[in-house]
């Protein structure tokens, strides 16, 4: 009862990209090694796949994935080497200090942007995720990595906006490759939220309810439970964690994202119909009761009255049956913390 009056009452939503909003299959759609790398001891493509091989990120695998060869043993990890959340990866090795990850993380690092700035500018244009790996302040090899909507995200952002309701995406991604996703699924530039650090997403839902915004955050990893338990409403995805379902209102049963504007539109027309069978059921004791005290209704109109507005409710209540069968199939399980 609880998640679905929390449900009916939902003014915006936001979305996570990864996993959410696109399918979670990060792929390495372009990569270039850069001038500087013809200094370097090893291969640059070898190098990156030592610094990505303990990552578990998604990102990190797809970069693993593309530059570690079958042939080739498991990469060891540089010396010194550590995940910075947020950010990327660095380590220390004899020829310099080695960082792979986010373009501004590294520009924040002292290395140089001037190598990769048109062909970032290019791929981020086209939706990609860009990285770079540098040894101290040279970069020497840059990486685009793509995700693909899911087959039903721009359908469903279109619904949740039919229905009245803003949508919102928030991503780790830089802006360029932020608004490009946004576009391809029908989110107004003007609700794009990028370079959101994991720690950050619920700081964003606590600013649009200080506006004034009812919110649902729909996501599916560990660093979304806090935004999916500050949110008004939190909705997690079916291959979501452990501790982001824990947190979540509403447990999507498929990877699919339609069940969302179907759950929240059924739970807006549950609730008008809890609120006007309640009003009919007090409309019709207001004037009966009052009626028959004074002696102008009969026992038996009395009963006929008491019956009538029983099966008023009723019907009024199953009306809810032709919504659900025009509706795909439930896909969602609501449960009341």
């Amino acid at each position: 009862a609880q998640a679905l009056e929390k449900s009916g009452r939902i003014t915006a939503v936001l979305f996570d990209k990864t996993g959410t909003l696109t399918q979670g299959r990060l792929s390495v759609i372009a990569a270039e090694t850069l001038p500087a790398a013809a200094a370097l001891p090893v291969p640059a493509e070898r190098l990156a796949a030592a610094m990505t091989a303990p990552s578990a990120h998604p990102l990190s695998r797809a970069l693993c994935a593309r530059f570690k060869t079958d042939e080739e043993p498991e990469p060891e990890p540089p010396p010194g080497w550590r995940e910075i959340r947020g950010c990327g990866l660095e380590a220390q090795t004899e020829f310099g200090a080695v960082r792979l990850g986010a373009l501004d993380w590294l520009e924040s690092c002292g290395v140089r942007s001037e190598p990769w700035q048109a062909r970032a500018a290019e791929w981020m244009a086209q939706g990609a995720a860009v990285l770079a790996m540098a040894v101290d302040e040279r970069p020497v090899l840059l990486a685009a990595l793509r995700d693909e909507l899911k087959p039903h995200a721009r359908q469903v952002v279109e619904t949740l906006r039919r229905q009245g309701k803003e949508v919102y995406l928030v991503t780790g991604d830089q802006p360029l490759t932020a608004k490009a996703i946004a576009a391809e699924a029908g989110v107004p530039e003007a609700n794009v939220r990028a370079r959101v650090l994991p720690d950050r997403k619920a700081a964003v839902v606590r600013e649009l309810q200080s506006a004034g915004r009812r919110v649902a955050f729909v996501g599916d990893g560990i660093n979304d439970a806090p935004a999916l338990k500050t949110a008004d409403l939190g909705v997690a995805v079916s291959r979501a964690t452990d501790l982001a379902r824990e947190a979540a209102d509403i447990l999507l049963l498929r990877s699919d994202i339609d069940a969302v504007p179907e759950a929240l539109d059924l739970a807006q027309a549950t609730l008008r119909t809890i609120r006007e069978n309640l009003f009919w059921a007090f409309f019709y004791n207001a004037a009966a009761v009052p009626l028959a005290a004074l002696g102008f209704l009969t026992p038996l109109v009395s009963a006929a009255a008491m019956g009538l507005s029983d099966a008023l409710v009723i019907g009024n209540a199953l009306r809810l049956n032709r919504r659900i069968r025009r509706a795909p199939a439930t896909a969602h399980e609501s449960r009341s913390r």
